[in-house]
């Protein structure tokens, strides 16, 4: 896997022969180097949040399950990570999702997002992103929805470091329409945004 950008100071031994003497005078400087670490997502402790626009007027949202993470950190940078998110369950929680007579609209949704003309759950359970490249506050990496994979960024909006670990939070915004979640409806998938906005909060330790 293709490493980010790794912060590292390294100074060689330095070697100065005196002329004329033959002596040789060896003076020696400390070497310093960021370690490297790798956390792993608490899964309960994280979130990782959905948006959807509906025709500009309103959107559902809500959120999915982590089921693994990790980040790799030199220093204070990130330099890899890969996640793991359970697609097999989706969990509205906008007001929209509720606004229903017999009160089912919320099974519905949960319903019509799991099947083959949106994420194809039970073919595809699992959603994953791969970081190859980190560049500042923007992860890129391979996205895999619906067995489809293709490049996109994940863009930090807060990364914290303490004693006990890491706390991270960003967004990532990807075109449904690169990973065949089309609906199928008689005005032809316009009345649904093609972008799809995915925030994570992640809490990560060194423990597994």
């Amino acid at each position: 896997m293709k490493k980010g950008i790794i912060t590292m100071f390294a100074f060689a031994s330095l070697f100065i022969v005196a002329c004329g003497g033959g002596e040789t005078e060896e003076v020696v400087v400390d070497e310093v180097v960021a370690e490297n670490a790798i956390y792993y997502a608490d899964v309960n402790a994280s979130e990782v949040n959905w948006r959807g626009e509906v025709a500009g007027v309103y959107g559902h949202e809500g959120y999915v399950n982590l089921q693994s993470g990790m980040i790799e950190m030199a220093g204070d940078e990130i330099i890899g990570g890969e996640f793991a998110v359970d697609m097999s369950a989706f969990y509205p929680t906008d007001t929209a999702s509720y606004k229903d007579v017999d009160g089912g609209r919320i099974t519905d949704l949960q319903n019509h997002l799991t099947q083959e003309d949106f994420f194809a759950s039970a073919t595809y359970p699992v959603a994953t992103f791969q970081v190859t490249e980190v560049n500042g506050k923007a992860l890129t990496g391979e996205l895999t929805v619906r067995g489809k994979t293709s490049t996109e960024t994940f863009n930090i909006t807060k990364l914290e470091k303490t004693m006990n670990g890491i706390s991270m939070s960003g967004t990532l915004v990807f075109d449904r329409q690169k990973y065949d979640v089309a609906w199928v409806h008689f005005m032809k998938d316009m009345i649904l945004s093609d972008d799809i906005s995915i925030k994570v909060n992640l809490l990560a330790s060194t423990k597994l």
